[in-house]
C-alpha cells in the first residue's frame, strides 16, 4: 500500500497512529493467524508441532536443575516475601551463573538459549520470585543487549556486550505522556556536529518513567547502561515544528547511555517507583539534562529506534506469556491442594461442582492452552518464522486467562487468601496468595495492554485487506476501485467453499479443525462485509475489532492445543490421552465463546454505548458519581 493511500486511510486518527504505521514492520505476514484472517487456515503451519531442538532441550533441562539449586541456596527468603531488596551480592551471583547472558550466543560467552528454553527459564524464575524474574527478563529481553546484539556494529558489540553480560541493564521508553503513543514522546537527542557538519554525538534531554533495573536505592543507579529511545532533532523547537516532514519530526533512535553516577551528573534519578506488587523490582523515573553521548552510542542508525523497540517487545510478550503459564501452574497446584484439603458440608470443596468442575477444570484447561500458544510462539522465533501476531495473542491469552486463574485461587482460598501471608503465618503455613495476587496483575499491562494488543493484532491481521482496499481511499481511480471491488467480491464468494483439513487425525480433532476452517471463512466474510459497510469508520469500531480479535485468537488456540496435545502424547506415552482430554475441553468452551462473538457482530449495543459514553464525558450522568467523600 502506498504512503499516500496509507496517510489517507489513517487521516484523522492522530499522529501517533500514523507514526506507528510508518514504523511497523511492513513484511507480509506468513503465519497461521494471518491465514485465519484470510479465511484460509494453513494447518500445515501447525501440524506437526514444531519440536524444540534436542540439544537445546537438554541444555534447558540441565540449566533448570542447576537453577533450582542455586535459587534455594542463594536467595534470602526475605527477598521472596518482599521484605528485603535483591542485594548486590545476589546480583553478582546471578551474573556469575549467567542469568544476564541467557540468550547471548555462546561465541560471545553467553548461554545461547533458544527462545523456547529462555521462555521456560523466565517462567521458572517467575514462579519462584517475580522480582528476580522481572530483573532478568527486562535485561535479557528489552534491555541493552537486544539492540546491541541484533543491530549493533562489531565495534559496538565489543564495546558494550562484556559489561552488559555482567550486570543488569535498563530500557527507557515510557514517559509521563507516553504509554503507547510515540507522537507524544518528548525526550530528545540534539545532534552535535563537528566543524565540517558531521554528527559526532548527541545531547539527550527529557524524562523517562518506569525504567526497570534503573534505580538501586533512592538516588543510586543500578544498571550500568540504559537503552534509551528518543527523538533525534537539530533543536528542541523541531519537536513541534509542523513545517518539517513527519519523518524529520519523528526520527527515533535508541542509545546506550551510561546511568547516573558522580561522573555523569546530566543523568539523574528522580525517584524509585514503588508498586502494589513486585516490591523487589528496581524501577525508576530518570531525567536527562543535556547528557552528552558520542555517536557510537546510537544503535541501528537514526530513524530506527522505535522499530528496534517494537522488535524487542515481540519476544518480551512471549516471555510474559511464559511467566503467566508457570504462575498458573503454581496457582493450579494450590487450588488442587486446597480443594482436596478443605472440607465443607461433609466433603472436600473440590468435590462440589462449582469448585471442582467449574474452577479447577477451567484452570487446568486454560493453563494447558496458555502453554500451547506460548510454546508455539517461542518456537516460531527459534525457527526464524514470523511471530508478530502469534506473540501478541500468546501474551493476551496468557495474561487474561492467567489472571482469571489467579482470581479463582483467591476465591477458593477465601479469607485465608485475602489475609496477608504474614498474618496467616502466625497460625499456619500457607502459600502467599496475597503476594501472588498483586504480583500477577501487571501482566495484563506490561509490554502492551490487552486493549492495545487486540487492536495491534487486528491492524496486522487486516494488512492484506488494507493493501487491496487502498484504491477506495483515493480520489478518482474508478478503474482501480472496480478491480479492487471485484477482487473482494471474488474472495467473498470463494470463502463459501471449504478447504481440506489434515488427514489421519482422530475424529474429535478432525471435527474441531473443521470448525476452525469453517469459522475462519465466516470470519473473513464478516471482515469483508464490515469493511465495506463502515470503510474508513472501521478505524473507530474498536468493539467490533475486538470481537474479530477474540474469534481469530480462539481459532488459533483451538488449533494449537490439539497440535500440542498430540505432540505430548507422542513424546510421552505415559501421559496416555490426558493431554487430549484438556484440548477437547478447551475446544468445547472456545466454540461457545466464538459463536457468541459472531452473534454479537450483528446483535450488539455498540452505538447506544457510544452515545452513553459521550453523555458521560459531557457530565450528563454526574448524579451517578454523587454522594462520595474524597
Amino acid at each position: 500500500m502506498g504512503n499516500a493511500a496509507t496517510a489517507k486511510m489513517l487521516e484523522g486518527m492522530g499522529q501517533g497512529v500514523q507514526i506507528a504505521e510508518d514504523q511497523r514492520d511492513a513484511m507480509e505476514h506468513a503465519g497461521f493467524v494471518a491465514s485465519i484472517f484470510e479465511g484460509r487456515p494453513r494447518f500445515n503451519l501447525m501440524f506437526p508441532w514444531r519440536e524444540q531442538d534436542y540439544e537445546d532441550a537438554a541444555k534447558e533441562h540441565d540449566l533448570l536443575a542447576r537453577l533450582g539449586v542455586f535459587l534455594k541456596t542463594a536467595v534470602d527468603p526475605e527477598i521472596l516475601r518482599g521484605k528485603k531488596d535483591i542485594t548486590a551480592e545476589l546480583i553478582q551471583k546471578m551474573a556469575d551463573f549467567g542469568l544476564f547472558a541467557l540468550k547471548v550466543p555462546t561465541e560471545y560467552g553467553g548461554l545461547g538459549l533458544s527462545q523456547t528454553a529462555y521462555t521456560h527459564v523466565i517462567g521458572f524464575l517467575s514462579s519462584f520470585c517475580p522480582s528476580i524474574a522481572i530483573m532478568i527478563s527486562a535485561d535479557n529481553t528489552i534491555g541493552g543487549k537486544f539492540p546491541v546484539l541484533k543491530f549493533g556494529t562489531p565495534e559496538q558489540i565489543r564495546r558494550y556486550l562484556p559489561s552488559l553480560m555482567k550486570w543488569p541493564s535498563a530500557f527507557c521508553f515510557t514517559e509521563k505522556e507516553v504509554g503507547s503513543d510515540p507522537a507524544r514522546m518528548r525526550t530528545y537527542a540534539i545532534r552535535a556536529r563537528s566543524a565540517d557538519g558531521m554528527v559526532v554525538g548527541y545531547k539527550l534531554s527529557g524524562e523517562k518513567w518506569y525504567a526497570t533495573n534503573s534505580v538501586w536505592r533512592t538516588s543510586e543507579p543500578l544498571a550500568e547502561y540504559l537503552a534509551v529511545v528518543a527523538r533525534i532533532v537539530d533543536s528542541p523547537e523541531d519537536l513541534d515544528n509542523e513545517s518539517l516532514s513527519r519523518k524529520a519530526r519523528y526520527c527515533y533512535g535508541v542509545f546506550i547511555v551510561p546511568n547516573a553516577s558522580e561522573g555523569l551528573t546530566h543523568v539523574a534519578i528522580r525517584q524509585r517507583a514503588r508498586f502494589m506488587g513486585m516490591p523487589g523490582i528496581f524501577n525508576g523515573i530518570l531525567t536527562f539534562n543535556d547528557a552528552y553521548i558520542d555517536s557510537t552510542a546510537l544503535i541501528g542508525g537514526e530513524g530506527n529506534g522505535f522499530k528496534i523497540a517494537l522488535q524487542a517487545l515481540n519476544t518480551g510478550r512471549i516471555s510474559i506469556g511464559g511467566s503467566c503459564v508457570f504462575n498458573s501452574k503454581k496457582c493450579l497446584r494450590h487450588m488442587v491442594w486446597w480443594g482436596k484439603t478443605r472440607q465443607q458440608w461433609g466433603k472436600p470443596i473440590a468435590n462440589h461442582e462449582l469448585i471442582g468442575s467449574g474452577m479447577l477444570v477451567s484452570a487446568a484447561v486454560n493453563t494447558f492452552a496458555m502453554e500451547a500458544v506460548t510454546n508455539h510462539a517461542a518456537g516460531l522465533v527459534d525457527h526464524k518464522a514470523d511471530c508478530r501476531i502469534e506473540a501478541a495473542i500468546a501474551k493476551v491469552i496468557s495474561s487474561e486467562r492467567g489472571w482469571e486463574i489467579m482470581d479463582n485461587l483467591m476465591q477458593i482460598r477465601g479469607g485465608r487468601g485475602y489475609e496477608s501471608s504474614d498474618s496467616l503465618a502466625s497460625r499456619e503455613e500457607a502459600p502467599p496468595v496475597d503476594q501472588m495476587y498483586v504480583d500477577s496483575r501487571p501482566n495484563r499491562i506490561f509490554e502492551g495492554s490487552t486493549q492495545i494488543l487486540s487492536q495491534y493484532v487486528i491492524r496486522e491481521g487486516l494488512d492484506s485487506y488494507m493493501k487491496r482496499g487502498a484504491p477506495f481511499f483515493e480520489k478518482g481511480n474508478w478503474w482501480k476501485k472496480s478491480i479492487a471491488g471485484f477482487g473482494f467480491a471474488k474472495q467473498f464468494i470463494a470463502l463459501y467453499a471449504p478447504l481440506p483439513t489434515p488427514n489421519d487425525l482422530p475424529i474429535k480433532v478432525d471435527r474441531d479443525l473443521k470448525f476452525v476452517e469453517t469459522h475462519a471463512r465466516k470470519l473473513a466474510r464478516n471482515i469483508i462485509v464490515c469493511c465495506g459497510r463502515y470503510q474508513k469508520k472501521m478505524e473507530y469500531k474498536q468493539l467490533l475489532s475486538d470481537r474479530f480479535f477474540w474469534i481469530a485468537s480462539e481459532l488459533y488456540t483451538m488449533t494449537a492445543v490439539w497440535s500440542y496435545a498430540r505432540h505430548l502424547c507422542w513424546e510421552n506415552p505415559e501421559f496416555m490421552d490426558y493431554p487430549m482430554d484438556l484440548a477437547e475441553m478447551y475446544c468445547r468452551m472456545a466454540k461457545r465463546r466464538i459463536n457468541n462473538w459472531f452473534a454479537a457482530i450483528q446483535d450488539n449495543d455498540d452505538d447506544f454505548a457510544r452515545c452513553l459514553s459521550k453523555n458521560l464525558l459531557e457530565g450528563h450522568y454526574g448524579f451517578v458519581q454523587e454522594g462520595v467523600m474524597e
